[in-house]
């Protein structure tokens, strides 16, 4: 009998340690670094995004606008890495070596408005898919064109104001669009995801200044988008 208890209290401790495990796994924040610095008012999409993420209680969001934190000695802390905004080149071939190789490693990639950027790098035109080429702007719809993918299944169209982005794919890219404009002879995909290696990316181009990013619809397909590139299950901010 003696043995029977200790052998009962044994697995009851074993069962619950595993539980614990589990809720700390379940509970460990994407660690996210975004990334600004260049044009655009970075600063000014942070501070909305990031208190969007932090009212899921699942993000943690570090900003910075050093592209040192791209080499491998600093980017392999994240899980997320989420470019925001126009312009910049690498400055060391390190950093743009550091992106490539978290990202094929499965690290998660992120693109909001960030196709009018490092346009010398080959690498970054691959990963994001496409390069601006031009935009109009104002308001239009979006219209949800796959609406079975994880991020987008259960979003409706929706109006935005925004800036309407078009792009040049990279020869390697294979759209994958979730969501179109529709304004007229704009029809252009605004919002694509793809893989490259074990990574997931997630980009779209709208997100311009604060008209959209205060857009409800706008946060939740961000947000969406983000926990999807991390491999998490999609939630609504």
């Amino acid at each position: 009998m003696f043995h029977r208890k200790c052998l009962m209290t044994l697995v009851l401790v074993a069962v619950a340690v595993i539980t614990l495990a589990g809720d700390a796994i379940a509970a460990e924040k994407i660690k996210t670094l975004l990334l600004g610095g260049r044009g655009h008012d970075w600063r000014g999409f942070h501070a909305v995004i990031s208190e969007v993420l932090a009212k899921t209680g699942d993000f943690e969001v570090t900003l910075s606008d050093q592209l040192d934190d791209l080499k491998a000695q600093s980017i392999n802390r994240y899980d997320l890495v989420l470019f925001y905004g126009s312009g910049g080149n690498f400055t060391d071939a390190a950093q743009e070596k550091g992106l490539g190789d978290f990202v094929s490693g499965g690290g998660a990639l992120a693109g909001v408005h960030a196709t009018d950027a490092f346009k010398k790098s080959d690498l970054y035109w691959k990963l994001m898919g496409g390069r601006f080429t031009g935009h109009g702007g104002g308001k239009f719809m979006m219209r949800i064109e796959d609406k079975k993918h994880p991020i987008t299944a259960p979003m409706k169209d929706f109006e935005i104001s925004d800036e309407t982005y078009r792009n040049k794919y990279h020869p390697d890219f294979q759209l994958n669009s979730l969501a179109r404009m529709d304004r007229g002879d704009e029809q252009q995909s605004m919002v694509w995801v793809q893989q490259h290696g074990k990574g997931r990316i997630f980009n779209t181009t709208l997100g311009h200044g604060k008209a959209a990013w205060d857009n409800p619809s706008f946060q939740q397909l961000v947000v969406r988008g983000l926990y999807w590139a991390a491999g998490r299950e999609p939630k609504d901010p």
